[in-house]
């Protein structure tokens, strides 16, 4: 009797573990997908690229130039928009200025530059503002810079 119970509890924790040890679902990609990816970056051939699913469309996640970037695709292959990171150099200039005239002392963390299907330009600044304060004791404000 004492066998049989640990021979069931054995096959239980075995089982159990085989359950939470399978690998997450891969992605299912169309291959017209993947095609229209390689046809627009060639180096995806030798560049790793991570899909995912993003409603019905296909989300593909690559590095350009050491950058991150990322595709994202309808299922019949046509490109709905493109994200990468990019360097605050190429950020333009009146976006330049709009964030030195909310705060001067502001300080980019990342940028991000979307480009839909017709070829508009979008930008994604996460910027962090930099505040030099002297306090009293008492933690009221004694000057600001």
């Amino acid at each position: 009797m004492f066998k049989k119970i640990v021979f069931i509890l054995i096959t239980g924790l075995f089982v159990t573990v085989s359950l939470f040890a399978q690998d997450s679902k891969e992605v299912v990609v169309p291959k017209r997908v993947k095609n229209r990816m390689l046809a627009l970056y060639p180096q995806t051939q030798e560049v790793p690229v991570t899909w995912s699913k993003d409603g019905a469309n296909y989300m593909g996640s690559l590095t350009i130039m050491e950058k991150p970037a990322g595709i994202l695709f309808d299922s019949t292959g046509k490109v709905l928009y493109t994200e990468k990171r990019i360097h605050q150099t190429y950020l333009p200039k009146p976006i330049l200025a709009q964030l030195k005239a909310q705060d001067p002392n502001y300080a980019v963390k990342e940028i991000y530059e979307y480009t839909d299907a017709a070829g508009k330009k979008t930008y994604k600044t996460i910027c962090q503002m930099v505040i030099t304060a002297k306090y009293n004791e008492d933690g009221t404000l004694v000057k600001e810079k």
